[in-house]
């Protein structure tokens, strides 16, 4: 069984680059972050996804941690909700300095 630590392969980082691009197919980029805590928007914090404000892409983040839910305006769930925001220009940009990287070393 393969642990975090292990050498990552160019074939894993081809599965998590397509599965990013999988997820940006159905919720399309950017993915923005709509916080409660910073911009008050009368709600629940939510990811918008796609380019167009006007439109209601969105997707709405539940965390549970045993007995204790995280729900809006918890700043601690913002921070969640903001990794998530983050996370598929952040793995593409990852991968691409992996990439990077590794054929300066070949």
């Amino acid at each position: 069984m393969e642990s975090v630590m292990d050498a990552m392969h160019d074939a894993d980082l081809t599965d998590v680059e397509k599965r990013a691009l999988r997820a940006l197919e159905v919720a399309p980029a950017p993915w923005i972050s709509r916080l409660e805590t910073r911009q008050g928007i009368g709600g629940c914090s939510f990811i918008h996804a796609g380019d167009d404000p006007a439109v209601d892409n969105e997707m709405y983040i539940d965390v549970h941690l045993g007995a204790i839910r995280l729900a809006s305006p918890d700043p601690r769930l913002d921070t969640v909700i903001d990794f998530v925001a983050h996370a598929p220009a952040d793995v593409i940009r990852l991968i691409a300095e992996i990439r990077r990287l590794r054929n300066e070393l070949a």
